[in-house]
């Protein structure tokens, strides 16, 4: 199962983890974890202050920090990315699940 966990601080995406496999299809061809992965990479790629965040990629990681408050253009593109997340959970519950917590 694909777990992200999304935190909140002054309403602003300030963290976002996700972790490991959805297994809901043979190595390669599991359509849950390309699309996660899909929205994951190519939101973080469309940061716009990199400088601003710790980001880690491994096998079944990903990871974004940010170090200060994100910018408006980047907390669009976080919200984008925990959007669409939430979109792919309503249509696969069993290999995705997602927490949202906030530390205000």
């Amino acid at each position: 199962m694909i777990k992200v966990k999304v935190t909140y601080k002054q309403e602003l995406i300030t963290s976002l983890v996700v972790s490991g496999h959805a297994n809901s299809g043979e190595y390669g061809h599991d359509l849950v974890c390309a699309g996660v992965s899909a929205v994951v990479i190519g939101g973080l790629n469309a940061l716009e202050s990199h400088k601003d965040f710790t980001i880690d990629i491994k096998d079944g990681l990903a990871s974004v920090k940010a170090s200060t408050l994100p910018s408006a253009r980047d907390q669009i593109v976080l919200s984008t990315i925990v959007t669409s997340l939430l979109t792919i959970e309503q249509n696969y519950r069993k290999y995705i699940k997602i927490s949202q917590e906030r530390t205000d």
